[in-house]
């Protein structure tokens, strides 16, 4: 009698599970290989970034090294020079009101008093007043050299031919106009809000001792600037002088036209 060899049906769903579960571990193998690589590049891509960013602030340190050190050079020649006029003659002191008029009698010396004196001090007071509201408008939440900077673009304005020539002029051109105003609080509707009185105060402190004689030009001759949040087109046709705060610095390139080169507004 011929014995008959019997394959159970569980045989056959063996092989199945079998291959089931060999190509689903394949299939959780290049799904962990796929992480792994994508892990890979995020972490080189992360590298890139942080070697970018080490770069940027290592110039921008830079950058504040070499202003501080411009400031301190400056600084040590103003001491030096005040130093000096402090070893010179002494002078005799000036004679009191009193005395003059005994002297000479109060009816000549009114006779004789230059009036024009009165009206160059109400012009220094205008010209310290439009000095002031551009550092506080611009930049009075600047550091004391981001502020200086402000105040030395307007006083290279100045001295530009390209400009008006008085610090008010300058401050305010341009401002009769909706667009085209050169320094934006003053056709921005900025001077109708109350003002910070103790920062309004340091920028007149500020701005009368620039124009006595305590300017610094930390800006090295730029006649413009914009804050860092912005790119106007302009500032294309401009050298960069140098970045301080949130602000940059340009000048008109030695090569061109100052009126070429000089836009529309700030």
């Amino acid at each position: 009698m011929t014995s008959r060899k019997r394959v159970s049906i569980f045989e056959g769903a063996d092989d199945v599970a079998h291959d089931a579960s060999w190509t689903a571990r394949s299939l959780i193998a290049a799904a962990f290989l796929s992480v792994c690589v994508l892990l890979t590049a995020l972490s080189a891509t992360a590298s890139v970034k942080r070697a970018e960013s080490a770069r940027a602030a290592e110039a921008a340190v830079a950058n504040e090294a070499e202003l501080v050190a411009d400031l301190a050079k400056y600084l040590a020649n103003e001491t030096a020079a005040t130093r000096k006029s402090f070893e010179g003659p002494k002078l005799r002191p000036a004679k009191s009101t009193t005395a003059v008029v005994a002297e000479k009698g109060a009816a000549d010396d009114l006779i004789d008093f230059d009036f024009s004196e009165i009206t160059r001090a109400h012009m220094d007071a205008e010209e310290r007043a439009c000095l002031a509201q551009a550092i506080y408008y611009e930049a009075r939440s600047e550091s004391r050299i981001g502020q200086l900077a402000v105040a030395d673009v307007v006083l290279n304005r100045v001295a530009s031919p390209a400009f008006p020539n008085s610090v008010c002029g300058v401050v305010y051109q341009g401002s009769e106009r909706l667009r085209g105003c050169q320094f934006t609080f003053t056709c921005d509707g900025s001077m109708a809000r109350r003002l910070n009185k103790r920062k309004w105060a340091q920028s007149e402190e500020l701005a009368g001792a620039i124009l006595a004689g305590l300017r610094v030009p930390v800006s090295r001759n730029a006649t413009h600037y914009h804050a860092n949040y912005v790119s106007p087109p302009w500032a294309q046709r401009l050298t960069p002088t140098a970045t301080i705060g949130t602000h940059k610095f340009y000048r008109v390139p030695s090569r061109t036209v100052v009126a070429d080169a000089v836009p529309a507004a700030m």
